[in-house]
C-alpha cells in the first residue's frame, strides 16, 4: 500500500469523492423524472425490484445501455450487437444472476469501476500534479458533463478504470499486469488499442539482457484480445469482422482514404459548416410552428463537438509537452482512433465519452487550471452546470453525446 494513503480509509477517498458526486447527479436527475414523467416509448424496458428502483436504476438505461443489457440477456443475437464488445455485458451477465436484474447489475458493476478508476487517476496525477492538482483532475473527471454514464449500465466506467490501472501498472513496471488490464481494455472498447504506444514507452527494455527485451511482450495481450473476439465472431456468426461492418452498415462509419487525418478533415469541414449553417440560417421564433430543422440539430452537433475535438488536441499538447510522452501518445492514439472511422453526416459521434477515456486530457487542464483559482473554480462550475442538463435531457432519451 502506497504510504502516503495511509492506513485510515484515505487511499479509497478519491473512489468516495467521484462516486458521491456522480450519485448526487443520479438521484437528483431521478427526482426530475418525478417532476415530468416519461412517456411510452421513452421509458426503459428494463426492471429492478419495486417502483423506486425501477425509476432509480432506469435513470441512464438509454442509448447503448439498452444495447449491452440487451446482450448480456441474451447474447450476440444480431450482427448489429456485434459493434458492442463483450467484456462489460459479460459482467453484467454474471453479476445479475447476483442481483436478480441486469440493470442493476449495470449499474453497479459501473459505479464501482468509476470508484476505482478514481483511486488509479489520483495515483497517476499526484506525483506530476501535487495533491491538490491531483485532487482537481479528479474533480473534472467527476464533473465532466458525460460522466452521467459513471452511473450508467454502460460500459464506460469500466473502460476508463481498466486503462487507468494499466498505466499505472506500466508506470510501476508491472509489466503483466498492465498487459492483462490493457487486453481487459480492449476487450471492453476497441478503443483500448490506444495504449499501445504508450505501454510500449513506459515498459521500452532499460538493459541489454534478454530479461529486459521480454519486458513489453505483455502488451502483446493486447491484440490478443481484439483477435479473442474475432475468432468468436468467425465461429458464432461466421465473420471475424462483423464488429466492423456492424459500425460501417448501421452507424453509417466508414474508414477515409486518409484514415485520421481524412476523419480530422471531415470534422473540420462539418464543424465549419455547421457554426455557418447557425450563424447565417437559423430561423426566427424557434422554426416555429414545426421547430428547427433536422439540418439546424445536425449543424449544432457538428460545431459544439468540432469545438471540443479542438480542446482535446490542445490538451494533448500539454499532456505531451507538460506530463511526459506517454501521456501524450495515449491521448494522440485515442483521437486519431476516434478519427479513423467517422460517420460521413457527423464524423464525431460519440466524441465527448471517448474524451472521458481519455485521462491525460484531464491531467493536462487540471495542471493547467493549478495556480489559478478564478479559472479552475469557472471550469470546474461550467462542467457541474452543464453536466446537470445533460444528466437530465439523458435520462429522458436525448442524446447528448
Amino acid at each position: 500500500m502506497d504510504q502516503r494513503d495511509g492506513l485510515s480509509g484515505a487511499r479509497f477517498r478519491p473512489a468516495r469523492t467521484l462516486v458521491s458526486i456522480r450519485v448526487a447527479f443520479w438521484v437528483a436527475t431521478a427526482l426530475a423524472l418525478l417532476w415530468e414523467p416519461l412517456r411510452g416509448a421513452q421509458i426503459p424496458p428494463f426492471r429492478a425490484y419495486d417502483a423506486r428502483t425501477d425509476l432509480l436504476f432506469g435513470t441512464f438505461a438509454h442509448w447503448d445501455a439498452q444495447w449491452f443489457l440487451h446482450i448480456a440477456e441474451h447474447g450476440y443475437d444480431s450482427r448489429q450487437s456485434t459493434s458492442f464488445f463483450p467484456l462489460y455485458p459479460l459482467l453484467v451477465h454474471a453479476v445479475a444472476w447476483v442481483t436478480r436484474s441486469a440493470v442493476v447489475a449495470g449499474v453497479l458493476i459501473s459505479v464501482v469501476s468509476a470508484g476505482f478508476a478514481a483511486v488509479a487517476l489520483v495515483r497517476i496525477a499526484r506525483p506530476l500534479l501535487g495533491p491538490e492538482g491531483a485532487a482537481d483532475a479528479l474533480l473534472l473527471v467527476a464533473l465532466f458533463p458525460l460522466a452521467l454514464v459513471f452511473t450508467a449500465p454502460q460500459s464506460d466506467a469500466l473502460f476508463l478504470a481498466l486503462v487507468a490501472w494499466s498505466f499505472l501498472s506500466a508506470q510501476r513496471g508491472q509489466a503483466v499486469r498492465a498487459g492483462v488490464l490493457g487486453g481487459l481494455a480492449v476487450g471492453t472498447r476497441l478503443i483500448g488499442l490506444a495504449l499501445v504506444p504508450a505501454l510500449l514507452v513506459l515498459l521500452w527494455p532499460r538493459g541489454r539482457g534478454v530479461r529486459s527485451w521480454a519486458r513489453p511482450a505483455p502488451i502483446l495481450l493486447l491484440p490478443l484480445a481484439l483477435g479473442a473476439y474475432m475468432l468468436y465472431l468467425h465461429e458464432h456468426v461466421g465473420d471475424a469482422l462483423a464488429f466492423q461492418h456492424a459500425q460501417q452498415v448501421f452507424w453509417l462509419r466508414e474508414t477515409p482514404t486518409l484514415g485520421p487525418l481524412g476523419g480530422l478533415w471531415e470534422s473540420i469541414v462539418r464543424g465549419y459548416q455547421g457554426a455557418a449553417e447557425i450563424l447565417r440560417h437559423l430561423p426566427r421564433s424557434g422554426g416555429a410552428p414545426a421547430g428547427y430543422p433536422q439540418r439546424d440539430h445536425l449543424a449544432a452537433w457538428n460545431s459544439i463537438h468540432f469545438a471540443l475535438l479542438l480542446g482535446a488536441l490542445w490538451l494533448t499538447w500539454v499532456a505531451w509537452r507538460r506530463l511526459g510522452l506517454a501521456f501524450g501518445l495515449y491521448s494522440l492514439a485515442t483521437i486519431a482512433l476516434v478519427l479513423l472511422s467517422p460517420p460521413r453526416y457527423f464524423p464525431l459521434a460519440s466524441f465527448p465519452r471517448y474524451v472521458l477515456g481519455d485521462f491525460p486530457v484531464f491531467l493536462a487542464l487540471a495542471a493547467l487550471v493549478r495556480g489559478r483559482p478564478l479559472a479552475r473554480d469557472a471550469v470546474l462550475w461550467a462542467f457541474a452546470a452543464v453536466g446537470a442538463v445533460a444528466a437530465v435531457a439523458y435520462s429522458r432519451g436525448v442524446w447528448v453525446g
